[in-house]
């Protein structure tokens, strides 16, 4: 049998075959993924963090450079996200997907993850970005259904490929986000913050006040206007 013949005997298969998958809230799960079609389903609050700038990173500091940041940026997610209880995605060159699973409980969980990576990038691991020139982040959020299918044979998170209307709109709305908003969120999200994710202490003239932390734009999603809310707070990690 040919290459060519294999190759289209396997997609028969696939294209014949039921999509079975796994509904869970555990990564974890995915390790019973068999090589044929099947997925894992779950629901969840996404964010989509982006480095905005990467081919002026690479311009600038060389090819090295540009991939020792996408490592340090990878570092700093992942520690930050799994205290949250989710999981990160390596999504493109220049983007990842953070994963919070869970129903209504793991909205707010990703709002102060955004937070604490814009701290986190920012302010407390300054020192060590202070060698790339120009480094641009932004994070759009959205919570919804989504499917992740593996691509390679290991069983490791970061060869799943992950599909989900959130994803687009989390990835839309970050590209809404620019200096010196790092955060952008949803209006289903906005609307299901409690007021300590909404109001913020601030001193202004000396006298502390309570402000609003987000900011309302709109924006186009699939030809429809729609409203995104984003801010430039910021939540500092704890230190145990």
């Amino acid at each position: 049998m040919s290459w060519k013949e294999s190759l289209s005997n396997k997609l028969t298969t696939l294209a014949s075959s039921e999509f079975d998958y796994i509904e869970t809230k555990d990564i974890n799960e995915a390790s019973k993924i068999d090589l044929g079609c099947s997925g894992i389903y779950m629901e969840a609050t996404v964010i989509f963090f982006e480095i905005k700038n990467l081919p002026y990173i690479v311009k600038e500091n060389g090819r090295r450079k540009a991939a020792q940041t996408y490592t340090m940026v990878n570092e700093v997610l992942t520690a930050i996200a799994e205290q949250g209880g989710a999981f990160v995605n390596c999504y493109a060159p220049s983007a990842f997907l953070i994963v919070f699973p869970g129903r209504d409980e793991s909205v707010p969980q990703a709002v102060k993850g955004a937070l604490k990576i814009s701290h986190a990038l920012s302010e407390d691991f300054k020192q060590q970005f202070t060698g790339i020139l120009g480094l641009e982040f932004a994070m759009g959020l959205d919570h919804g259904h989504i499917m992740g299918t593996k691509t390679l044979s290991d069983h490791g998170k970061e060869f799943l490929s992950w599909f989900g209307s959130c994803i687009y709109k989390a990835r839309r709305i970050a590209d809404e986000c620019s200096r010196p908003f790092y955060v952008g969120i949803s209006s289903a999200i906005y609307h299901s913050l409690g007021e300590d994710l909404r109001i913020a202490q601030r001193r202004i003239l000396g006298i502390k006040k309570n402000v609003e932390m987000w900011n309302k734009i709109s924006y186009q999603f699939d030809n429809v206007k729609k409203h995104l809310y984003q801010t430039n707070h910021k939540f500092e990690l704890e230190v145990e």
